[in-house]
């Protein structure tokens, strides 16, 4: 399925004003003698980065296919393990950690089990479906089996540990919800910057930015650790995609650019009227103001468009990236979709999305 102009769900709670001053300022063309941006393969990007920075932090444009095989490659290249080594990932459960760890040794694992790495999670509702996710562990299980032991990638599940059998109540979900950035933070500075590692980060990337973030919290104590690359998404508007792709048609593909800030990237990534949040993707309060609004706007269209990032990942045009395959577990499997089904109306106080039952048999000649 394509990603029609790849809006994507914001909790920020705002009103869009398409004509707000703040907004008409933060997109103001650059300085015609604005550099162009360094464009090399991605891979070769990210690697440069890491000679650089500690931490490579990937923004997961949550369920993005063509991204999902862009970490699977990175884990495949044989400069990885020796260059990097660790990846800490949102998308897997900090309380499953010692069954992945098995799994990536090469333990056979029932699935039942091994679900759990990514099905118990806290941030991700109703659960993680994308199979991208569990083809990413597969692959680095892959690499490991032709590795020496003291070699092998580690991937740090950094998503805070849960028993959901433990969880009755939104304040008992609430608790866990609070660690979110906390527990990985915690995982990057004792386990890889303490220790004089290094580390592909994988995170949505409103995890990057603020005093209380993840980055946040890690650089308090290890200032300037983080490397934040962005993903090309498009704009929510199919001719501002056109008109920036045509731009940058002689990338190579996948590409990554640097830096962004005050190069001429910077100016294709905010032309005027365009924008990377649809407005029908985001819900404001009654007592928000209109200034308020605009700059909560402004801000959020500078993390999803990369702006605020040190790179910008291209996967390719708008019109090409697909949302990956979804797991089928809570169609086909009753009892894991009762269990997500009650995670749902704690969450959110809503249950899951009407389950639509196969077509009759004669309907299928």
């Amino acid at each position: 399925m394509h990603r029609n102009s790849l809006a994507i769900p914001v909790t920020i709670f705002l009103m869009i004003l398409a004509q707000s001053p703040l907004a008409l300022f933060c997109q103001k063309n650059q300085s015609e003698n604005a550099s162009p941006p360094t464009v090399s393969p991605a891979a070769d990007g990210i690697f440069a980065a890491f000679q650089r920075r500690p931490i490579v932090a990937l923004g997961d444009d949550h369920g993005m296919a063509q991204e999902e095989d862009f970490y699977a490659s990175l884990v495949r290249d044989k400069r990885f393990p020796e260059a990097v080594g660790n990846v800490v990932v949102e998308f897997g459960d900090a309380g499953q950690q010692a069954t992945l760890d098995r799994y990536l040794a090469g333990d056979v694992i029932p699935y039942e089990d091994l679900r759990k790495v990514w099905s118990d999670t806290v941030g991700w509702i109703p659960t993680v479906e994308a199979l991208g996710y569990v083809n990413f562990f597969a692959q680095v299980r892959a690499v490991n089996l032709g590795l020496p032991a003291d070699k092998r990638i580690r991937v740090w599940l950094g998503d805070p540990p849960i028993d959901w059998s433990k969880i009755k109540t939104q304040e008992d979900f609430f608790l866990k919800l609070d660690q979110r950035n906390q527990y990985p933070a915690d995982i990057i500075k004792t386990e890889i910057l303490a220790k004089r590692k290094k580390a592909l980060v994988i995170y949505g990337e409103f995890h990057f930015y603020g005093e209380k973030s993840l980055r946040g919290l890690v650089e308090h104590g290890y200032p300037g650790t983080f490397f934040i690359v962005t993903v090309y998404r498009g704009f929510t508007d199919s001719g501002c995609s056109k008109a920036f792709e045509e731009a940058v048609q002689s990338w190579p593909n996948p590409a990554l650019a640097e830096p962004v800030h005050g190069t001429k990237l910077e100016e294709l990534l905010r032309p005027q009227n365009c924008h990377f949040i649809a407005s029908d993707s985001i819900h404001s309060g009654s007592d928000t103001s209109q200034a308020e609004a605009a700059k909560q706007m402004a801000t959020a269209e500078a993390y999803v468009s990369g702006i605020d990032g040190d790179a910008l990942l291209f996967l390719g045009p708008a019109s090409s990236l697909t949302y990956s395959p979804q797991l089928g577990d809570i169609y086909f499997d009753s009892a894991f979709r009762k269990e997500i089904e009650r995670r749902s109306l704690i969450e959110v106080g809503q249950p899951l999305y009407p389950y639509i039952p196969p077509a009759s048999p004669q309907f299928l000649h």
